[in-house]
């Protein structure tokens, strides 16, 4: 009998998500206890925790709700609630995550109430008040939208903001103006 890989997938993230303690089960109601600390994940793998996890593997999706933490190898990403959305094969086809996202990488934060990530383009679309604090310059639109092999951006539905920190017109130095490239598509 042939398993499918998207159960080792799915049962994989299981395991991963359950790995501490869950706030229902631990013994005492110790806060420290409750917010496990920082994990480091494997080179190209997720840890994800959550409060809550449902499972639906003839659908292919996941949705962790409650305190939701996401570390990957150069990122850490939390939420109130995230769904994860699989192929036949097993592969993350897209993400959901809503409410209070926050999403730290080196040299860079995003903050949305909603972000969603399309593998086929591999982009992030942040709605809900994104703003991008891009090592000292601040970026904010009704959408951003990320192409993360193009290393691009572009701001849609409204009127954009950057502000950039002092030094950093014509004269500044190509280092210390590092934010993506950015397009309004709005014309």
């Amino acid at each position: 009998m042939k398993i499918p890989a998207c159960f080792f997938l799915l049962a994989a993230v299981a395991v991963i998500a359950s790995a501490g303690p869950l706030r229902a089960q631990a013994a005492d109601d110790n806060p420290a206890e409750a917010t496990p600390g920082p994990e480091t994940p494997a080179p190209g793998s997720t840890i994800i925790t959550s409060d809550e996890l449902r499972m639906d593997q003839v659908a292919h999706v996941a949705v962790f709700t409650g305190n939701v933490v996401a570390t990957g190898t150069n990122f850490v990403m939390k939420c109130e609630e995230m769904t994860v959305n699989f192929d036949k094969a097993g592969k993350v086809d897209t993400i959901l995550a809503k409410g209070n996202v926050v999403v730290t990488q080196p040299g860079r934060v995003t903050h949305s109430g909603q972000a969603e990530y399309y593998r086929d383009d591999d982009k992030f679309v942040l709605t809900d008040q994104p703003t991008i604090v891009d090592n000292k310059n601040t970026i904010s639109a009704p959408v951003i939208t990320i192409y993360r092999t193009k290393q691009s951006l572009y701001t849609s539905q409204g009127r954009s903001t950057v502000t950039l920190p002092p030094g950093a017109g014509a004269s500044a130095s190509p280092a210390d103006n590092s934010a993506l490239p950015v397009k309004n598509s709005d014309k």
